[in-house]
């Protein structure tokens, strides 16, 4: 989940500076601004959902045309987000990240319902201060005027206006700006964008480049409405006088609406937009802007996806339990770790040491996955039909895992519980850290398999540690649970955890590297 979350708040600050861009653009073509970020807010909630669970079909146009070809939106992207953790070695049936996951939906959904909340108290807040305004009218339309309210459009489904007391002692004139103003809102609907744009906000309240876009939304439809305003032929500076004297007489706080009077510092931006004349290459400019921001939006959508764990990998299918009853049984999964299968009725589920039981899909007799693990596995059955190994795949990682008797596992348990309770690292712990962090597939004490995955992991690799650059000290910092030396190891420009585990020859049989 947490890479999934990455992924969409990159997604989401890419959008927004496409936005920016943009709306730069657009100031330099006096065009309207708030649509470029209505759409970066809902281009930020669906592009990652559509990106990464989207599958469209489309003709074959080479063979026969009633033929289609499914074409995966995911496998179409070519920016890979960098690895921040080299995992060298051992599998993870940690199913802590599940829990995680789980913690993390339940304060989504309360931050959802908090801001819901908000969203339902402010508006009731509303409707009982619009029943202490008095109706009145100006310059012939039909308003509500309050003592420190306004000028602004309120309600949803029926807005209407709100103007402060002190305007009514203002000339014809400044009236008559006000009322355009908040007229143009009216008529272009800005209180119903407002709304909608706090819904989707509600959808993914921790996205916080969503509640920037916002923020800039807001805006932007105070400066759209004040060119809709100067259009219909109004002086401009009168005009920018009226909002000084709005903004000299601040408006309480009435939530999210479509306002008139906005912060000083605003205001004044606001004069100066208005105040912009075009310059030579104004044309030209916007045109490579719009270029720039194209250019961000597409690379956005090139980001990668992590990898689904709600996507079936597999189809399911039933096995007998009687067969399934072969399987259970104990397997060695290195030096410190066993994995424990049994069978439940007819299901069949799985626990690596120190963590819970994980339950296994079957796709064949003796094949079986989970998918939101990325895990696959097969049982080896000899001539006789007794099941004598299992060999397990996750993320890349092969372990070939022999069936063991009780006893032993009992003694490799043993040896677990005495190495984590003495927290002392291996003898030759800091000889085994340098060949580590060396990250060389060739150094000696490198099991076959794990100097297969830092060959192959060996770009990723460069790439996370030339960020960190030339180390400059370390310190052994205890045993994980799991019976691994663990390490933290500063560099020039930040630190990492550094853990390995050796297998009873010397053999280093797994490591990791995480910042």
């Amino acid at each position: 989940m947490l890479a999934m979350v990455i992924y969409v708040l990159i997604v989401s600050v890419l959008l927004s500076a496409a936005a920016l861009v943009a709306e730069y653009a657009a100031k330099q073509r006096g065009a309207s601004r708030r649509w470029i970020w209505m759409t970066s807010i809902v281009a930020s909630l669906l592009l990652p959902l559509i990106i990464a669970n989207v599958t469209i079909q489309v003709p074959d146009l080479i063979k026969q045309a009633n033929t289609a070809k499914s074409i995966v939106l995911r496998d179409t992207t070519s920016v890979h987000v960098p690895m921040a953790v080299l995992d060298l070695g051992m599998p993870d049936l940690n199913v802590e990240s599940d829990r995680g996951d789980a913690q993390f939906h339940r304060i989504w959904l309360a931050a959802s319902l908090l801001v819901l909340a908000a969203l339902v108290l402010s508006g009731g807040l509303l409707y009982w201060r619009k029943r202490h305004w008095v109706q009145g009218t100006l310059c012939g339309t039909s308003v509500l005027i309050a003592p420190d309210v306004g000028p602004a459009v309120v309600g949803l489904l029926r807005p209407c206006m709100v103007v402060p007391t002190w305007l009514l002692q203002e000339s014809a004139a400044r009236q008559q700006f006000v009322m355009a103003h908040e007229q143009s809102h009216l008529d272009a609907r800005d209180p119903q964008m407002l709304t909608i744009a706090l819904c989707l906000l509600v959808v993914m309240p921790w996205n916080l480049p969503l509640w920037w876009q916002f923020h800039r939304l807001r805006r932007a439809i105070e400066v759209d409405c004040d060119a809709r305003v100067l259009r219909g032929g109004r002086d401009v500076g009168e005009y920018c006088e009226t909002l000084i004297q709005v903004g000299q007489n601040q408006s309480s706080y009435i939530a999210a609406v479509a306002a008139m009077s906005e912060s000083g510092s605003f205001l004044e931006q606001r004069i100066k937009i208005m105040l912009l004349k075009p310059g030579k290459w104004a044309r030209l400019s916007a045109l490579a802007m719009i270029g720039v921001s194209v250019g961000v939006a597409a690379f956005a959508a090139q980001v990668t996806p992590p990898d689904s764990a709600d996507a079936p990998a597999e189809h399911e299918v039933n096995v007998s339990p009687a067969v399934l009853a072969n399987y259970a049984g104990i397997y060695r999964f290195g030096p410190y770790s066993v994995m424990t299968v049994k069978l439940d009725g007819s299901q069949l589920y799985g626990q690596l040491t120190g963590q819970r039981f994980v339950p296994y899909q079957a796709s064949s007799n003796n094949s079986f996955f989970v998918t939101r693990l990325n895990v696959h596995l097969n049982f080896v059955v000899d001539t006789q039909g007794q099941t004598t190994a299992m060999e397990f795949y996750q993320n890349g990682h092969h372990v070939t895992a022999p069936r063991i008797d009780a006893a032993t596992a009992q003694g490799i348990l043993k040896v677990l519980d005495a190495r984590v309770s003495a927290q002392q690292p291996y003898p030759d712990s800091e000889q085994v850290l340098q060949i580590v962090l060396t990250q060389n597939p060739d150094a000696p004490r490198l099991s076959p398999d794990l100097a297969k995955l830092i060959r192959e992991q060996k770009p990723a690799a460069e790439a996370f540690l030339s960020k960190l650059g030339p180390m400059t000290s370390h310190e052994f910092i205890g045993v994980t649970p799991q019976g691994w030396d663990k390490y933290l190891v500063r560099h020039e420009n930040g630190t990492e955890v550094v853990g390995f585990v050796l297998d009873t020859d010397g053999t280093i049989y797994g490591s990791y590297r995480r910042q």
